[in-house]
């Protein structure tokens, strides 16, 4: 069982893209135990390699986003294992849609809202407990840019958008509600990045690759996690560079 001395963090969408990344650089870290979400762990093989690497601080469960059964459950794990929770990184998200608003299928505005707005709401509310029993609680929402409703970006994705947009605004309330507690609750853009989630977008949109890195965005995503406090972070939109977004 990891002692108090640990940085426990919870990472979701951890068996490819930004999540995989994210571990792996956390594992970087002596002092950290990960428990790294996927919605199939029996298939996520590097995360399994990674977790025979790093025996006793990488844990693999079974979490798919908006799954209150699966958060639940997890949940119970980090308390046995770890009796509380550090970072809480909301990762795990869909952006597979890209048509006009005018003639998209309604279908794909349920689906992403439930992956990517829904999901982190179930993790805030199974995780919470387990969150205020750190010095230090951080519940950081993987968001976009792009979703900017101040500064919209012209890409064809309106139920992505959208979502990420619900999700801002699940964040802002969270932010809210956690005032009187040592929370810090903040959106954090990590970039157009070279994945293959930012892949198909660049694709949407003719360009030939997304301008971010895969280790420009972890690297950046990890600083602006490390230095959240209430007084300085809680309730803003962070870009993956230290900077700031308009909501």
């Amino acid at each position: 069982m990891p002692s108090s001395e640990f940085t426990v963090y919870l990472i979701t969408g951890a068996n490819r893209g930004i999540g995989l990344g994210l571990v792996r650089k956390l594992l970087e870290d002596k002092d950290a135990v990960v428990f790294a979400g996927a919605r199939d762990p029996s298939s996520a093989n590097e995360l399994k390699d990674l977790a025979s690497a790093s025996p006793d601080r990488l844990y693999l469960v079974k979490l798919n986003s908006g799954s209150v059964e699966d958060a639940k459950a997890v949940a119970a794990e980090i308390e046995a294992k770890a009796g509380k929770l550090d970072v809480l990184i909301a990762n795990a998200g869909i952006s597979e849609y890209y048509q006009p608003l005018i003639g998209s299928d309604l279908e794909q505005f349920s689906r992403h809202f439930h992956v990517n707005a829904v999901g982190p709401i179930v993790l805030y509310q199974a995780f919470r407990d387990l969150l205020v029993k750190s010095p230090i609680p951080r519940y950081i929402a993987i968001s976009s840019g792009a979703a900017s409703v101040t500064e919209p970006f012209p890409m064809p994705a309106t139920p992505y958008l959208m979502s990420k947009a619900a999700l801002n605004m699940a964040v802002q309330k969270i932010a809210q509600e956690e005032a009187e507690s040592g929370m810090v609750a903040i959106a954090l853009s990590p970039g157009w990045v070279q994945t293959d989630m930012g892949n198909l977008g660049a694709k949407a949109v003719g360009v030939e690759k997304p301008p971010v890195t895969l280790d420009e965005s972890v690297n950046g995503i990890v600083k602006v996690v490390k230095e959240a406090r209430k007084d300085t972070h809680n309730g803003i939109f962070w870009d993956f560079t230290g900077s700031t977004w308009k909501w």
